[in-house]
């Protein structure tokens, strides 16, 4: 597939997953102003968000992962279009329970975003589970 067929296709992808969660397309404002109120880097713009959305662009990584964390999808399928069905999987999955296999991608990153005295907290709980598994 050419570079010009994956930005529209992911475009497409970022576009029906808007519309699943209720998000108007129609305002690449709107969009934006979303995106960045969950995602911790620096800020995207309009014009970004509009070229994501008309097939012009597709964002780095990171900003892949948390459109994906956001959207509920797989930040694979998001970027690259394969494996549809798994990603309708891990999206049904994840309204079940936040904390599934499409969860760990984000895990390290939503740890350091914790307070020091939660950092500690979630150490101990998983020590002790740790602990409790040896029994």
């Amino acid at each position: 597939m050419s570079l010009m067929n994956e930005k529209e296709a992911f475009g497409k992808r970022l576009t029906r997953l808007l519309n699943d969660a209720g998000i108007s397309t129609a305002s690449p404002t709107l969009v934006a102003r979303e995106f960045n109120r969950r995602y911790l880097g620096k800020s995207v713009t309009t014009q970004a968000v509009r070229k994501w959305l008309n097939g012009e662009a597709i964002p780095a990584g990171d900003k892949i992962r948390a459109l994906a964390k956001w959207l509920k999808a797989s930040p694979h399928w998001l970027h690259y279009g394969e494996n549809e069905k798994s990603a309708v999987t891990l999206k049904i999955e994840g309204e079940r329970n936040t904390y599934g296999e499409d969860a760990t991608i984000t895990l390290p990153e939503d740890f350091q975003r914790l307070a020091p005295r939660h950092k500690a907290m979630v150490c101990e709980i998983v020590h002790a589970l740790l602990r409790a598994g040896k029994r």
